[in-house]
């Protein structure tokens, strides 16, 4: 099964699992899906997207705006410019694939060069969306590069609002340090000490658990709590993967911007 179609399904039984809660119908913004798929020896690309097509028009035009964002940097007005792009793509990258191998013994070469994207609507409650953003980059070399983020949007005007205050504070830090360790006990009934979490990351010591930064990318709003993803080689190894965790919303009140405690149950 391809990358982008079990990150798909992962997801979905994320938000079967009782994780995602909708507004009601009425304040829901209409999506239509968007897939393409094009693969041979040379070059794969694939492209899921959630793409809205009807709410409030504020709304419907920055979601649509930013998606066209994070694709290329182009401008997308429907489904078939979408493809359009993904078509474009797949000879781009199967034209250099043909560039790097086509004078290299079949033995010597390696696999299809590759870009997927997945740009899905997580979580939506009657004040706010929340986009999930994935990709994974391969052109050649010993593995691909994947990034996740995610965006939350306010229903009422379509801006994306800064969610964090007062995050110079020890308490956040706990909070951070917590939520890493978290996940990589991995739900283990006996969470990791600080001497095991610490072999996961580029920090040398135990104390500098107590100091981590926080992620490069914004946090964002599940319909519980504050999600934090740090991107990889951003504290640790590629081996560690993308360490994502949730801050639930009665702990995070306190750093929480004006404009986010407003829109948060």
């Amino acid at each position: 099964m391809k990358r982008l179609k079990i990150f798909i399904a992962m997801t979905v039984l994320l938000l079967a699992g009782g994780h995602c809660a909708y507004a009601a119908k009425s304040e829901n913004i209409k999506i239509d899906t968007i897939r393409f798929e094009k693969s041979d020896t040379t070059a794969n690309v694939e492209i899921f997207v959630h793409w809205p097509v009807k709410g409030e028009k504020a709304l419907v035009d920055s979601l649509q705006n930013f998606i066209g964002s994070l694709i290329g940097g182009g401008e997308f007005s429907d489904a078939k410019s979408v493809k359009a792009y993904g078509e474009s793509l797949w000879q781009s990258l199967s034209d250099d694939w043909h560039s790097v191998y086509d004078d290299m013994e079949p033995d010597d070469r390696l696999g299809a060069f590759e870009r997927t994207y997945s740009i899905i609507k997580l979580y939506e409650t009657k004040n706010y969306v929340t986009y999930h953003y994935h990709t994974f980059d391969y052109g050649g070399g010993m593995h691909g590069y994947t990034t996740e983020v995610g965006f939350t949007f306010r229903k009422s005007d379509g801006k994306q609002i800064p969610l964090l205050t007062n995050t110079d504070s020890p308490k956040l830090a706990k909070m951070l340090k917590e939520g890493v360790r978290s996940f990589f006990s991995g739900g283990a009934e006996k969470p990791l000490s600080d001497e095991k979490v610490v072999e996961y990351l580029f920090a040398n010591d135990v104390e500098a658990l107590d100091n981590l930064p926080l992620p490069g990318n914004a946090p964002y709003l599940s319909d519980t709590g504050v999600v934090f993803l740090y991107t990889q080689y951003e504290i640790a190894p590629y081996s560690s993967g993308i360490i994502t965790f949730e801050i639930p919303f009665k702990d995070i009140l306190p750093f929480l911007s004006e404009e986010a405690r407003r829109l948060v149950p």
